[in-house]
């Protein structure tokens, strides 16, 4: 065997690999999506059988920390928010769970009315002498979506 063919073997061998490792990795998320979506769908779906003509709920899209020496928040953004990933293929043992959420309590009758978007202030710690003798600041804080459902039918 030349080295050309082992070359491509391998390469096939690393593309097989990496391949699993995704698929693994997309396994555990849609676990993780499903795990804290689950109880706000239930709830949404409790909601419309009880008759309720509204439904509110509000979920946690991105988190914010970081060191600044301008006393503003640095920036640190741990991934994407469940509601923005991209809508997965079902596998082989079953569908994945949608990971679109609006779209999921939408399903139990309600009709998206109002969404919003607040910063929520969490902590904030300081430190002397950061660069030009200005003090840095530590700012933590999370971004809340806040959604108004309005029943559909």
């Amino acid at each position: 065997m030349g080295m050309q063919e082992r070359w491509q073997r391998r390469q096939g061998e690393l593309a097989a690999e990496n391949e699993a490792r995704d698929a693994e990795g997309l396994q555990r998320r849609d676990a993780v999506v499903e795990a804290a979506e689950s109880p706000i769908v239930a709830a949404a779906a409790d909601a419309f059988a009880r008759g309720d003509g509204w439904f509110e709920t509000e979920v946690d899209q991105r988190s914010t920390s970081g060191w600044s020496v301008y006393g503003a928040a640095a920036e640190d953004f741990g991934g994407p928010a469940p509601t923005r990933r991209a809508i997965t293929r079902p596998g082989p043992g079953g569908a994945s769970p949608r990971s679109d959420l609006l779209s999921r309590i939408e399903d139990e009758g309600w009709s998206l009315h109002t969404a919003q978007y607040v910063y929520v202030h969490l902590s904030e710690e300081s430190r002397p002498n950061g660069l030009l003798s200005k003090d840095r600041v530590a700012v933590k804080g999370k971004i809340v979506g806040l959604y108004l459902f309005r029943r559909a039918r």
